[in-house]
């Protein structure tokens, strides 16, 4: 009877403990991993990805930015001087929007576009191609609250490795790197593909 009441004792306070424990203050944790399965079937491991702050601007790994045509079917091609057409959806945090149009092999920018958003919406976007203008090219995105000096998220590829071609530049998901006050506070990387088109 002493024996089961011992048991029993140590047995609450081992839960009571874990329960404390687990209500800490979560700001000075890591976010728990998430994983997020995008392209996994057929046997695959899918993507994992950390779970975010909802604080933090930020675009979902389901709603990935990519060209589109009129009709919304992923667009590829676009001859120079055509308009080029594109999507980014954004979280509730975001109000300022910064997308450069970008060379995939080198640091060539052709176009900027910057949008205000009250968050939680697809934005569609509208580039004016150059007649002269050739190459495959991706968004690079950053994204902001009311003031991007306090807090900006910058979604890029990795530096395209002609050794690596299959890890690194537009065949590798994005990296996205938040800054504070001008610091770099942490750099993850996403399960969002950098959608490319090639203007020809």
């Amino acid at each position: 009877m002493a024996l089961n009441y011992v048991r029993h004792t140590l047995t609450l306070i081992v839960f009571f403990s874990l329960a404390v424990a687990g209500c800490g203050d979560s700001a000075n944790r890591p976010p728990p991993d998430q994983v997020i399965n995008i392209g996994g079937g057929g046997g695959g491991t899918g993507c994992s990805q950390p779970f975010f702050p909802t604080e933090e601007p930020d675009m979902s790994p389901l709603a990935p930015p990519e060209f589109v045509t009129e009709e919304g079917q992923e667009q590829r091609l676009v001859r120079p001087g055509q308009e080029l057409l594109a999507e980014i959806t954004v979280n509730g945090a975001t109000r300022q929007i910064f997308v450069e149009l970008s060379d995939a092999w080198s640091p060539l920018v052709i176009l900027t576009q910057e949008l205000e958003t009250p968050g939680s919406q697809t934005i569609p976007l509208t580039f004016l191609t150059d007649r002269d203008t050739r190459g495959r090219f991706y968004m690079r995105i950053a994204l902001c609250g009311e003031d991007c000096n306090e807090r900006e998220v910058i979604f890029d590829i990795i530096e395209p490795d002609l050794d690596d071609q299959a890890n690194t530049g537009i065949n590798a998901d994005y990296e996205r790197t938040l800054i504070e006050n001008g610091e770099v506070v942490r750099v993850d990387q996403t399960c969002v593909r950098p959608n490319t088109v090639l203007i020809q």
